[in-house]
């Protein structure tokens, strides 16, 4: 009887343990399998192209959380305004080259980040915004040391925008002023329990409960840790909730919840747009809730 509730124990763990691994290792297409194509508005794409050519400073840091070497671009319009940009989930920070470049066509510096276990960066599990707002701490300190005296806006995308509102709950310097998000989840849980119910009419709470458990013990956090309202809930900083109505990944129904948490200085922007697309269909009203909201708080 012992040895059969001990195979029985070992196979629990083999099965999460691969859930694990399916959810939250490198490269994961957990949250699907490629980026929703959408055609741009006009000029986006050539716009981009030339942005992506300008001259970028490779930057390293060592994140103080795993030891891990992360790597980011940094494009200097000599401005005293920097944006640090915080990709989502699968991919890199080239994801978010056509998002950099409305900064830089607005005249800020632009640091684009590979998160641990993505692009260039060391690392072999992702985070789901928890382990990556540590390292966006570090990223902040790094940018500071080399100019101290910026303005700080911290932007991220699905997952990079989680990283962005857990990050807000942390003591953060003066410099960071703002705070924009696009198409971020509650939390992680919730985010795969939507996709459980989406993909095969599941709710999966116990199976989420188990890989939670095999993150605590392989990566070090559970994802009570990345629940975004309670981050809110601290934070101090302004923020931007930006979605778009026909987001199937991360749904809209997330941002009418996350923008209501908290006592800060806020502002909201929709479109009809999918997944972090809203600026590809929606480009001049995308921009223009920028503008005005680096106006009013910046």
């Amino acid at each position: 009887m012992i040895i059969i509730l001990l195979i029985l124990l070992l196979l629990v763990v083999l099965i999460l343990n691969a859930f694990f691994l399916y959810v939250q290792k490198r490269g994961s297409k957990a949250l699907g399998s490629e980026a929703p194509k959408v055609k741009m508005d006009d000029g986006l794409a050539e716009a981009t192209d030339v942005f992506v050519k300008k001259p970028k400073q490779t930057w390293e840091i060592k994140s103080s959380n795993t030891g891990n070497q992360l790597y980011g671009w940094f494009t200097d319009n000599n401005d005293d305004v920097t944006v640090l940009m915080v990709h989502g989930f699968g991919v890199d920070h080239t994801s978010l080259n056509v998002h950099a470049q409305l900064f830089d066509k607005l005249g800020c510096n632009v640091l684009q980040i590979d998160n641990q276990a993505a692009g260039k960066s060391e690392g072999k599990y992702l985070g789901w915004g928890y382990l990556e707002s540590l390292d966006v701490l570090d990223w902040i300190k790094k940018l500071l040391s080399e100019r101290p005296n910026d303005k700080i806006i911290l932007f991220g995308a699905s997952m990079g925008a989680a990283t962005v509102m857990l990050t807000s709950q942390y003591d953060l310097p003066k410099n960071v002023k703002l705070i924009i998000e696009d198409s971020g989840y509650t939390s992680a849980s919730e985010i795969l329990s939507y996709h459980c119910q989406k993909r095969y009419h599941i709710k999966g709470k116990l199976l989420i409960g188990g890989i939670s458990l095999m993150s605590k013990l392989r990566a070090g956090f559970s994802y009570r840790q990345t629940d975004c309202r309670k981050a809110l809930s601290k934070n101090k900083v302004p923020m931007m909730f930006m979605h778009g109505k026909n987001d199937f990944t991360v749904p809209f129904e997330m941002r009418d919840e996350l923008s209501t948490c908290g006592q800060f200085k806020k502002r909201t922007y929709e479109s009809l747009g999918v997944h972090i697309r809203s600026y590809y269909i929606d480009s001049k009203n995308y921009q223009m809730a920028v503008e005005n909201f680096l106006e009013k708080y910046l």
